[in-house]
């Protein structure tokens, strides 16, 4: 297994890739240019700094916490519990939907309240234990365990987003460090999770777009809101 470098050099690569100095991203982030710099040369990430750095950065502010190894807040959490069949429901309907009902159930997903966490999902890698041991593929496999996915149901999100399938089971590989993302799938990864894709990467539709918004909104909510969720995009669909 290939470790990945720490959060200093995975930040520098990140501005590097966007354009972006150090002291725009902490203008756009409102945050001090001097604490942008001091976790360039390795200083330990601060949580309220991570969340400030996330939307400048362009990422999800759970996916940022993962990148420089920082445990979950409770509010960043997924909810856990038997929660993937019902995900994958709301995904399916929600991006057949046309983009002003789109936009209709991720508000109503939003205004859902979270429901409290109820453990570990089946299925997801453990935690990488400190000094931060670990390999590309279980860290982009964490990002998506923050959307409350087990193995199967990433295959089935992956699919629905991108139009590829890989066996849950190439899943586990990845996340144990046994396979390498392939570029292709690297390119899927970033669609799925709402990252910033290469330049000459293909763009996703926007209802792929839209509904990797809607599974970051669904992350903290209960197989009940899962459940009301679903029946809205269902009632939301053209007749």
């Amino acid at each position: 297994m290939t470790e990945l470098p720490g959060f200093a050099v995975l930040l520098t690569r990140l501005l590097h890739h966007q354009g972006q100095e150090p002291a725009e991203l902490a203008h756009r982030a409102g945050a001090g240019e001097a604490d942008v710099v001091a976790l360039l040369d390795g200083a330990a990430p601060d949580q309220a700094l991570l969340r400030r750095l996330a939307p400048a950065l362009g990422l999800d502010t759970a996916d940022l916490f993962e990148i420089a190894a920082v445990p979950l807040p409770e509010d960043l959490a997924p909810a856990g519990g038997m929660a993937t069949t019902s995900i994958v429901s709301v995904v399916r309907f929600g991006k057949a939907l046309p983009a002003d009902r789109r936009a209709e159930l991720r508000t109503f997903v939003a205004g859902l309240p979270p429901a409290r966490a109820t453990g570990r999902i089946e299925g997801l890698p453990a935690s990488a234990p400190a000094p931060d041991p670990r390999s590309a593929g279980n860290l982009l496999m964490r990002m998506v365990a923050t959307r409350n996915l087990g193995w199967t149901g990433t295959a089935k999100v992956f699919h629905l987003l991108t139009g590829r399938y890989w066996m849950s089971t190439a899943y586990g590989r990845i996340a144990s460090g046994e396979d390498r993302p392939t570029p292709d799938l690297l390119v899927d990864f970033a669609t799925v999770l709402g990252m910033p894709l290469p330049p000459d990467a293909p763009r996703p539709d926007a209802s792929a777009t839209d509904a990797a918004l809607l599974l970051r909104g669904l992350r903290r909510l209960g197989v009940e809101q899962l459940r009301e969720a679903e029946d809205l995009a269902r009632a939301l669909q053209p007749g």
